[in-house]
């Protein structure tokens, strides 16, 4: 009995050092490694309700993008994938991740994300809308200024939908014209 004992103090003494317990772990990148990730970088990290969504370089190109859960001072992996390539000049390329996917708690639902990345220097303005009457997204896209001169775009849906009946990517200039469509 008393080796059992000592066994069990000694393994949770190393879980605890480790940085691992099932709170999870000490850092993001910490959680991102364990959640089976490989990245070369993070590019941008945009807090949610109890989660930070990460965007990260994959090591074949591109970016992926997924959601860190954060409890407390730790982090857990929650899900993520949906790579989108660095565009030639004069595009933008999208994708769209359910970061819902292994979520059952409905406080950390955060529907879908839709992200890309934009390389024509007159855009500005990026603005995103689904096609169905139901409007489960309309909203103008958040644009990071990336280091290697690309800009990151994202918008998280408003409301949570079953379908996804395609959307509408409008890019504006500095005057307001439109410069960019993509259905």
């Amino acid at each position: 009995m008393a080796k059992a004992k000592r066994f069990l103090i000694l393994v949770s003494l190393l879980l605890v050092f480790s940085g691992c317990t099932n709170n999870g772990y000490k850092s993001i990148e910490e959680a991102i490694q364990q959640g089976g990730i490989k990245y070369k970088q993070i590019y941008h990290q945009h807090e949610v309700n109890k989660g930070i969504i990460t965007f990260y370089e994959n090591p074949n190109g591109g970016i992926d993008a997924g959601i860190v859960y954060k409890n407390s001072d730790r982090y857990r992996w929650g899900f993520g994938g949906g790579t989108v390539s660095f565009p030639n000049e004069g595009d933008v390329t999208w994708g769209a991740v359910n970061l819902d996917l292994n979520t059952k708690n409905e406080e950390e639902k955060h529907y879908w994300l839709y992200y890309g990345i934009i390389n024509e220097a007159q855009i500005i303005r990026l603005h995103i809308e689904h096609k169905s009457p139901d409007k489960h997204i309309d909203k103008n896209a958040e644009i990071i200024e990336l280091p290697d001169g690309y800009r990151l775009w994202f918008a998280l849906q408003d409301k949570k939908s079953y379908s996804q009946p395609g959307f509408i990517l409008t890019g504006y200039d500095k005057d307001g014209i439109n410069v960019f469509h993509f259905e």
